[in-house]
């Protein structure tokens, strides 16, 4: 004769051991449903969403960065390109 396993006692009450000394293992075994942790999710958007918003700012950073470094890089070879004579016509006295 097969008994059905919520009538029988002896395993009743080893589930209900385990239900207070491992409520999260007793709920992966049972019909009860697995609390989940907001704080994990929480502290995941909150990295995904810094990552990104330095990401933003990264980009802008280095681009006027670069410009001003091309410009200063620059400026002293337009300054002799300026000061520079022109050479003498052919026609100039």
């Amino acid at each position: 004769m097969e008994r059905d396993r919520d009538t029988d006692l002896v395993l009743q009450s080893l589930g209900e051991d385990l239900a207070r000394a491992d409520p999260r293992l007793a709920a992966l075994l049972g019909d009860l449903p697995v609390r989940r942790h907001r704080v994990r999710t929480s502290v995941v958007l909150l990295l995904v969403l810094t990552l990104f918003a330095v990401g933003l700012l990264l980009a802008p950073t280095i681009a006027l960065g670069a410009t001003a470094l091309l410009l200063a890089s620059a400026a002293p070879l337009a300054v002799c390109w300026l000061c520079a004579e022109d050479p003498p016509a052919a026609g100039a006295p």
